[in-house]
């Protein structure tokens, strides 16, 4: 067992070794050679050679100043990857997943030192002359665990139950069984623990990604509106009311909605998260008048505010009510054969529409359960049928049975075992049309038309086939009985098999 003054020497800044200076040093000229790298490098360069010999620094206010300098490098860095990862097509390319991968790593690898620092501090007894960097070394592990959440969400991944784990346990050091009020020094952490939390509420999933860094500065803002508290006997009795999360930190996930929560025998030792400031706050935004000054200020559209606001009160955005049974619906996959589909093909329940069908159809369809249905998009179950190859940014479209209303979506999500594939749909436009394009220089091109876009702002969308527009391209949509001079703005999306443009209003 070392003795209490080995402990002070290895905790305390005075009398470093001179080993202890020699590896201070070794670990700044790592860091210079860093200086020149592409970020994919630099990043690289940080996880497999720096970080390793700052584990190695017994002294801990070293290992912290160490750390810090490895973080300023990182931060010039990690935003390239992010954006990367943020507008690569889904699926995520090879040079896109292997530069998410190693981003991953060195914040993984950062948490971890960060709480190392503050475990050793926690257990050795010495808190309240080391507070202020058992403090200021958790805020540091959150922020890199959050960081590494919100890198897996830009994907459309989940972030793993071990990342969850830590937040909680980390924030759990401080915080402490007794619940004692946060202080000047404390209340950076509980903001930080909350901002991760809040994000994950959020469901980012069903979010656009081009959006991400806009929300997450929303919710680093509506943080500061959140509370924490205990689970008390009285907690789920009566009607739950909006907003409030209950969180067991010994589950790896951000909690549940109390209106949601799954059966249990128990919810006592959870955390009680009262969010109900939070929409407050986001409905003096949307109320806000021009020239009116709020709190917070709140940088993004009333669309997307309002979306926010509807997933944080927990509450179920269905246009419809669940019933007994499980409607199922025919898919169609591909940008090719979707267009076929919607082009004349579709499936009505009228005999007299039969006349009409194309025969010659260059599509095949599958059966699926529709389990889930909510404003924005759809959860299906395979029955049988064509099995193509699905993945995340795929073109479908969907028939429910007994309907004649086609949906086109784009897979979100994709949940696969030995027994069920499920996939997350994301409903595009409420009304679309197959139509020809006339572009300066070229024949006409067949693409779908979105007549309007509400999960992305006030314009409409096309999706065509790859390269056969670009972004600037002043085109001709010839609609039935009349056409639109529009103007191909910005690639919203783009993968192998489609792009998916915005379009900009120019005079018909």
């Amino acid at each position: 067992m070392e003795s209490p003054l080995q402990l002070l020497r290895e905790l305390l800044p005075f009398g470093h070794s001179g080993a202890e200076h020699k590896n201070a040093a070794a670990v700044r000229e790592l860091l210079d050679t860093v200086t020149g790298l592409s970020p994919q490098e630099t990043i690289a360069s940080l996880a497999s050679n720096v970080m390793p010999s700052v584990g190695r620094q017994p002294n801990l206010h070293m290992r912290f100043k160490l750390l810090e300098d490895v973080r300023i490098e990182a931060e010039e860095a990690l935003p390239v990857v992010e954006r990367l990862v943020s507008f690569s097509v889904l699926p995520l390319p090879l040079n896109a997943a292997a530069a998410a991968l190693q981003a991953d790593n060195l914040l993984k690898s950062m948490a971890i030192a960060y709480a190392s620092i503050a475990r050793s501090i926690s257990t050795g007894h010495l808190n309240d002359a080391l507070n202020h960097l058992l403090h200021r070394s958790v805020k540091r592990a959150m922020a890199m665990i959050a960081r590494r959440q919100l890198l897996a969400f830009r994907a459309y991944a989940t972030p793993s139950s071990s990342s969850w784990h830590s937040l909680h346990q980390l924030y759990q050091m401080v915080r402490g069984q007794r619940s004692k009020p946060l202080n000047g020094e404390t209340a950076p952490i509980e903001h930080e623990y909350l901002g991760a939390l809040l994000f994950a509420y959020l469901e980012p999933t069903k979010l656009p990604r081009a959006e991400f860094d806009t929300i997450n500065t929303c919710t680093r803002q509506l943080a500061a509106y959140a509370l924490v508290g205990d689970v008390t006997a009285e907690t789920g009795s009566g009607k739950a009311a909006e907003g409030i999360f209950v969180v067991f930190p010994e589950e790896g996930n951000p909690g549940y909605p109390i209106a949601r929560l799954p059966a249990r025998n128990s919810i006592f030792g959870g955390l009680l998260i009262d969010c109900s400031q939070v929409i407050s706050a986001l409905d003096r935004n949307l109320s806000r008048r021009p020239g009116k000054t709020i709190d917070p200020h709140l940088d993004a559209s009333p669309a997307l505010l309002q979306t926010l606001r509807l997933a944080i009160s927990g509450k179920s955005a269905r246009r419809f009510s669940r019933t007994r049974f499980r409607p199922r619906g025919d898919l169609v996959s591909g940008f090719s054969p979707v267009l076929n589909f919607l082009d004349g093909n579709t499936f009505t329940r009228r005999a007299v529409d039969a006349a009409t069908h194309y025969d010659g159809r260059d599509f095949a369809s599958s059966e699926w359960a529709m389990i889930n249905e909510s404003p924005d998009g759809f959860l299906l179950r395979y029955i049988k049928g064509e099995k193509r190859n699905l993945g995340t940014g795929d073109i479908v479209a969907l028939q429910p049975r007994e309907s004649s209303k086609i949906h086109v979506c784009l897979v979100r999500r994709v949940a696969s075992t030995q027994v069920r594939l499920e996939v997350g749909l994301q409903l595009m436009s409420p009304q679309v049309s197959v139509v020809d394009i006339a572009a300066n220089g070229s024949g006409d091109q067949r693409a779908i038309f979105l007549h309007s876009l509400p999960a992305y702002g006030k314009f409409s969308g096309l999706i065509a086939a790859p390269g056969a527009l670009r972004s600037g391209q002043d085109i001709k949509v010839k609609l039935p009985g009349r056409a639109l001079n529009r103007r191909i703005g910005k690639c919203m999306e783009t993968n192998e098999g489609l792009e998916f443009f915005a379009l900009e209003q120019l005079p018909d």
